[in-house]
């Protein structure tokens, strides 16, 4: 149950911003990726990648020069992003210090790099515990969302925001959903050079939510579900930037089944069939017992009449 409990707020934790996947199959190219890992080792990758558009960038004509300057752009774009999960991590740790779980011991923080591979800037936050998780996080495992108590299995049923539909707060009454201060990045990577304008219209990238875990009792209403060569099932969410509401949501729901009353239920069922089986030899040999008796009988009877 506590395995359930901790899937489910891991999922739904609003600081859950996350996963870089080295394939996303997603069959989509120009995107935005939170990522979340969770490992049966306890430990938790958070994950935030953009697509590069590299694609899009050449069918612009624009040459390798200005294509290396966007991305190192990017890069520092992202950097500010990556800065903006550092220092609210660390003021959940200020506030409440514990040594195993600081900043590059308990959490540690990959550098922003492009992945030529993938065509990709993202950065990496590794979580080295299951503990150190739900410190930066603010989890709680005693938490218990709509949950089902059946005699064969629980089932435990959430709903929670789509990640990019968070808002971040700017300040004087102002908010912004995460989705969106996530494409300005992007677009602001491409300020003095000469694609700018003509990209900026057209630049609708799709928003990707993937999850990915060990734990095999799991759905949810993701758009695509599948399972990785290592065995994680993937769960993903995908809409578009400009389709972003407030109203985006993810439902998920666990199962934990109880192993004692199956187990309860195979013993009643092997002895109730042992008895309806017990039931059918012994009537089949009283059966045979009366009609021998009876075969006796008129035998007996046919003798005494020969005699006669």
């Amino acid at each position: 149950m506590k395995r359930i409990l901790l899937v489910m707020v891991l999922i739904f934790s609003l600081s859950v911003f996350t996963g870089c996947n080295e394939e996303n199959r997603t069959d989509v190219d120009n995107y935005i990726m939170l990522s979340l890992d969770v490992s049966s080792n306890g430990q938790v990758i958070q994950s935030v990648n953009f697509s590069v558009n590299s694609d899009v960038l050449d069918s612009l004509g624009v040459d390798e020069v200005e294509k290396n300057q966007f991305i190192i752009s990017l890069q520092e774009q992202i950097s500010q992003i990556r800065t903006e999960f550092l220092m609210n991590f660390a003021l959940i740790y200020i506030t409440n210090p514990n040594e195993e779980f600081s900043i590059n011991k308990g959490l540690l923080f990959s550098d922003v790099a492009y992945n030529a591979t993938t065509d990709s800037v993202g950065f990496d936050m590794l979580f080295t515990s299951i503990g150190a998780w739900n410190f930066y996080h603010n989890s709680s495992q005693s938490s218990n969302p709509n949950q089902e108590e059946g005699l064969f299995y629980s089932k435990n049923l959430s709903q929670g925001y789509f990640p990019f539909s968070s808002e971040i707060n700017l300040g004087d009454g102002e908010s912004i959903y995460v989705g969106e201060h996530y494409r300005q990045k992007y677009l602001q990577a491409m300020d003095g050079l000469s694609f700018s304008g003509r990209f900026e219209e057209e630049y609708n990238p799709t928003l990707i939510y993937n999850y990915s875990t060990f734990y095999s009792r799991m759905h949810s209403d993701a758009d695509l579900k599948y399972t990785d060569e290592i065995g994680h099932t993937h769960h993903v969410w995908l809409v578009e930037s400009n389709s972003l509401t407030g109203d985006n949501k993810i439902t998920i729901a666990t199962y934990q089944v109880h192993s004692g009353a199956w187990y309860l239920f195979a013993l009643i069922f092997t002895v109730i069939l042992g008895i309806i089986l017990y039931v059918i030899l012994d009537f089949q040999r009283i059966k045979c017992y009366f009609k021998s008796k009876k075969d006796n009988y008129f035998k007996k009877k046919r003798g005494e009449n020969k005699k006669h």
